[in-house]
């Protein structure tokens, strides 16, 4: 006797399948939660510090704003090797599979199995199992627009992790341009330190004949000697300032500790830099638009949360041979088939559901209070970076006047100490003095340097949509790829 536990040949009216489907289309058309607005931000009409009118710098390809061939060729390089910015488009790719797991919640999940079921034997029965092999599908109506809230906030986590890799490209620009310089303006104040410390071994030299023949006393000779000691004692950390230099730019390279051999940047810096409207900056920023895409997948996570608090319906079918017999399952087996809605409503859960809708809602006004927060700090590093590039200029041009001056007093120190008019301290004095000047100097110029590298990056500059990057690249450029 040959005996099945499940439902014999059940016929699918084609009215059903229909009746099926307009439900689905009908209830998929909610969702709770509020649909996302960006929230108002409070920005002035104008930087703080800003002078020049125009287009923002940050609108310019970074080609543009830094000339140099030497800077060009090492960002070129860090925008392929760099390992954060490799690190950023894993992360992108990660956030592209997250979101095509979120949007497969809204399609049919089609599935052959094969499932063994006990069943009850009669007296002198050995059979005590049925066997069906069916094709499954479940399909999830999205009643209240969990899935479609849930894909929402995978697509704002993609966006997010996009932006998160444009900022990495405007911190790895900005990175290397500024090391760059940083590397150049440790070799200069190097190289004339030990300029300087030549000079003063050729001085200590001489006032020691003159102490010999009586002409110098003693104490003009260890001013000198202290004098040659205190140069030549910075010069290994200034040594020390360079090797870290050059391995922090390797390593934004992607290379290993090594020297590089750089040419000095040769840059022109404009005496004002235009830097648009604060508005531009929530499109602009790569930080800002990261922030708001995060804002925006908690906002549909909240809804997300909500609609797990309500009734699921899903619609199930199955297709398939049923016997108890494994052997007989495909060619004597009974056809069994179901195609129907289920419905759920969770009653308790010991106040899981509220407890996770309550976190969403927190990690909302978490990512509220954090867009609000990444906006007033950009303006105020626009602000900063304006002023420090306003004011590193006049600081320069303040300390080329003394380096002149400097300079005119050791000549005239000379002059005088050759005459017999002043002792040798004198001398010493204006040397050390020239020696400070020009490393202030130097130190200017690497501030103001710096100040242009941190007015692009606070402004949003070192990334470009790619069609806008194509157009904006210089021909030269292009023709050199």
């Amino acid at each position: 006797m040959k005996r099945v536990s499940a439902s014999s040949r059940v016929p699918i009216a084609p009215q059903h399948v229909a009746a099926h489907a307009l439900v689905v289309a009908l209830l998929a058309g909610c969702a709770v939660g509020e649909d996302y607005r960006r929230p108002p931000i409070e920005s002035p009409p104008s930087y703080r510090g800003s002078t020049a009118p125009g287009t923002s710098l940050a609108a310019s390809d970074w080609r543009v704003v830094f000339t140099d061939p030497a800077q060009q060729a090492l960002i070129e390089e860090a925008v392929v090797g760099n390992l954060d910015l490799q690190l950023a488009e894993a992360r992108i790719r990660e956030a592209q599979a997250g979101v095509v797991i979120a949007r497969s919640g809204a399609l049919p999940n089609v599935a052959v199995a094969l499932n063994t079921s006990p069943i009850a034997r009669l007296p002198g029965e050995t059979v005590s199992s049925s066997f069906l092999l069916a094709g499954l599908l479940n399909w999830e109506i999205d009643l209240w627009g969990r899935i479609r809230r849930g894909t929402e906030a995978a697509a704002g986590d993609l966006a997010a992790s996009e932006a998160a890799r444009d900022g990495a490209q405007v911190s790895l620009v900005a990175g290397v341009a500024g090391l760059h310089f940083d590397v150049a303006a440790l070799r200069e104040v190097f190289a004339r330190t030990e300029a300087s410390a030549v000079l003063q071994a050729d001085s200590l030299r001489l006032m020691r004949r003159r102490n010999a023949a009586g002409i110098v006393s003693a104490a003009e000779v260890r001013q000198s000697e202290a004098l040659l000691a205190a140069t030549q004692a910075r010069l290994p950390e200034l040594q020390r300032q360079i090797v870290a230099a050059e391995n922090a730019l390797a390593l934004l390279l992607g290379r290993g500790p090594a020297a590089l051999e750089l040419p000095a940047p040769q840059l022109a810096l404009p005496a004002a830099l235009p830097a648009g409207l604060p508005s531009e900056l929530l499109e602009r920023r790569p930080d800002l638009r990261e922030a708001e895409q995060r804002l925006l997948a908690a906002n549909a996570r909240v809804g997300e949360a909500k609609a797990l608090m309500l009734p699921t319906l899903s619609l199930t079918g199955t297709l398939g041979r049923i016997s108890t017999s494994l052997q007989d399952l495909v060619n004597a087996g009974a056809t069994v088939a179901s195609l129907g809605p289920n419905a759920t409503q969770a009653l308790y859960a010991g106040g899981a559901l509220s407890a996770n809708r309550d976190a969403a809602i927190a990690r909302l006004d978490q990512a509220l209070l954090a867009y609000r927060s990444t906006a007033l700090n950009a303006l105020r590093e626009v602000s900063d970076a304006l002023a420090a590039y306003q004011r590193s200029g006049e600081q320069l041009e303040l300390e080329q006047v003394r380096v002149t001056a400097q300079r005119e007093s050791l000549r005239l120190a000379d002059k005088r100490f050759t005459a017999g008019v002043v002792s040798f301290i004198e001398v010493l004095d204006a040397q050390r003095g020239l020696l400070a000047a020009e490393t202030d100097f130097v130190s200017a110029r690497l501030a103001r340097q710096r100040a242009l590298v941190q007015v692009y990056r606070a402004l949003g500059g070192g990334w470009q949509p790619v069609a806008m990057a194509q157009a904006q690249v210089p021909r030269s450029a292009a023709e050199g790829k």
